[in-house]
Formats: structure tokens, sequence, C-alpha cells
């Protein structure tokens, strides 16, 4: 049984995202503040709950006459990373969460080898790749070793609105803390967000697959694609049998 008393902390004991979130306190403004709830492998991101209050979160406070930290953003984050172990407490707690709220958003992300660097340098080349989702070239750019797509469209009429598209250099940001095979610095990661605002059980995970094998087919330059992960994920999340299995892999 998992205990319903989380413990809301304004720190957590992971130096490296305590650091990395105070950076971003300062760097925002004072309406930028993060909470921590323990609920898992307390060395990696997924095994704490983000409590964010943001200028969004305030804005939809004072929107509807509450006090402006009334509303905050709960965030789970960290739930794809290979190269760490997820704890299955992780998923309990999510799974009760979005059985009771409504999902906000999410990010979808696929992994895979490229060896087009992500530079200022590339930023035409990485436009020319995904003119399809680039409604206006100013909201598409490089920032570090990441590319982004702001406010991206989508060609496939079946497809909902995304919120963004990001490439990055995943193998650049985890060789920082674990070292790598060198077989791996090509490692790239594709992430979409997708805003929902609606209950979990009601999303329609294959509308936004589509898109993510003709991005990762040009980009990846791959023709297969698992799901095994991605589906296990799901199942976790909303079927009990899955969460009670003794033998499962996550990572």
């Amino acid at each position: 049984m998992i205990s319903n008393d989380l413990v809301i902390k304004d720190s957590c004991r992971n130096y490296i995202i305590n650091e990395y979130f105070e950076k971003k306190e300062v760097k925002q403004n004072r309406d930028y503040k993060v909470k921590f709830i323990e609920i898992g492998n307390t060395r990696n991101l997924s095994g704490y709950i983000l409590i964010k209050q943001n200028l969004e979160s305030v804005s939809t406070s004072k929107s509807r006459k509450k006090q402006k930290n009334f509303y905050c953003e709960v965030i789970f984050a960290g739930l794809r990373q290979p190269t760490k172990h997820i704890s299955i407490s992780t998923y309990e707690i999510l799974s009760l969460f979005i059985k009771r709220f409504k999902v906000s958003d999410l990010d979808i992300c696929f992994d895979g080898l490229s060896e087009l660097d992500i530079n200022k340098n590339t930023l035409n080349m990485y436009r020319y790749l995904f003119k399809d989702y680039i409604s206006n070239f100013k909201n598409a750019l490089i920032e570090k070793s990441s590319f982004y797509i702001n406010i991206p469209s989508s060609p496939l009429a079946d497809t909902d609105y995304f919120k963004k598209i990001i490439v990055y250099d995943k193998y650049l940001k985890e060789n920082r803390y674990k070292n790598l095979d060198d077989e791996l610095k090509n490692w790239k990661r594709l992430e979409i967000t997708v805003n929902i605002k609606f209950k979990f059980k009601d999303f329609v995970l294959d509308d936004y697959l589509e898109d993510m094998q003709e991005i990762a087919k040009k980009y990846f330059n791959v023709l297969s694609f698992s799901y095994d992960y991605l589906h296990l994920q799901n199942n976790l999340l909303t079927d009990r049998r899955t969460l009670k299995a003794k033998e499962i892999s996550l990572n």
C-alpha cells in the first residue's frame, strides 16, 4: 500500500536538481517557485513530484478571483530515462493523480541516433527538416544544444494541436553526470509537448504517434519503431493489474 501522507518540501535531497531550480527561480522572477514531494528514487528527477508556481498558475488564480498561489502546476518529470532506474512507486502515485485530475500537458519522446549536430550553424538545416511543422520561422530556434519549435503546426488533419517540439542532444546532457559509451555520441531526443486539458483516459495517443513517426523517419532515418516501453507506461497508469505485476523493468 502507498501512503497518501505526501510531504511538500522547499528543497530536495538531490543537489543537482536543487541547484537547477534555484537558478531558474532567480532567473525568472519572484512568482516562480518550485516545491518537492518525494515519491520514489530520490537520486533521479522521477523520484519527485514538482509543485510549481509560475506566471501561468498565478494568472489562472487571479482570473478566478483567488489568491495568486491558489493554483499551481503538478509535474511528474523524468519518466523516460534509459540510464536511470524509475521506481514503481512513482507510477503508483501518478496513476492516482490522473484518475482524479485533468492532465494539462504531456511530453512524448522518441530517442535515436543522428550525426547532425545542434548548434547555430545547423539552424537552417533543422528548419528545413521540420518545415512541415513550422508556421513561422521566428518560432524555430536553437539554444545551446536544443532545437525548439514553439507553437508548431501539424500537416496531419487528424492530429490535435501541439504546444512545442524540441530536439536536443541527449548524449551531451547525460554525459555530464554519467560516462556513456562512445557509440552513443550521436544520441538525440525528439520530444513533443501535447496540450490535453482533459482526463488521461480520454487521450488518443495514436493521433500523435503518426506525427512522431513522420518526423523520426526524416531526422533519424529509421523505418521501424518500438512502442513497447510507451505501452508499458500507459498500462502502468491505467491498468491496476500491470502495477501489481512483480517483474517490471523500468530502465
